[in-house]
């Protein structure tokens, strides 16, 4: 048991670690394509990059996603604490992780649900860049997978070692 809880832990923080640099890297690449182009509109005669309209739509969902795993990880996504604070002890915990195995199951299926619509939007491609119109739909795919692997994690760790080792989030401000 020692072991599986171990590998969770290293799973859940290679799936952090992850998500935080897409949220760094999609976040700078963001603003620089979006201050390029308006940068380019003002000072280039064609009025800007045409590639730029398509970029922020391609990279935004990916910024987006990594973000919902991080808020996953802390439990800032769909968070219902209320009513954890009216249960007992292991009535708290049984609730937390029955509301888990329904996340993460319900998860599970947009991710596969995301999985057959991008291989539909495929067919499409962008009009400048050429790029299939799917990249969206991946990073639903991809960004769904992963809540449902932080919330699994979670749940084992409080169902190991009780309700005090679960990941919570605060008021303050969440660094990356």
């Amino acid at each position: 048991m020692l072991m599986l809880l171990q590998l969770v832990d290293v799973v859940e923080k290679v799936i952090v670690r992850l998500s935080r640099l897409v949220v760094m890297a999609s976040g700078i690449a963001l603003t620089l394509v979006t201050t390029g182009n308006v940068i380019a509109r003002y000072t280039l005669s064609g009025g800007g990059f045409s590639f730029a309209q398509e970029l922020p739509m391609l990279i935004f969902p990916w910024f987006i996603l990594a973000g919902i795993v991080l808020a996953a990880h802390v439990g800032g996504h769909m968070a219902v604490e209320w009513l954890y604070d009216k249960l007992g002890q292991r009535l708290r915990i049984a609730a937390f992780v029955l509301s888990s195995a329904v996340s993460a199951s319900a998860f599970l299926v947009l991710s596969y649900q995301a999985m057959v619509v991008a291989e539909i939007a495929g067919l499409e491609h962008s009009p400048v860049l050429q790029l299939p119109n799917s990249v969206g739909y991946y990073s639903l795919a991809v960004g769904a997978f992963l809540v449902a692997i932080v919330t699994v994690s979670v749940a084992v760790r409080v169902l190991r070692f009780g309700w005090e080792q679960r990941t919570k989030v605060g008021a303050e401000e969440m660094p990356l």
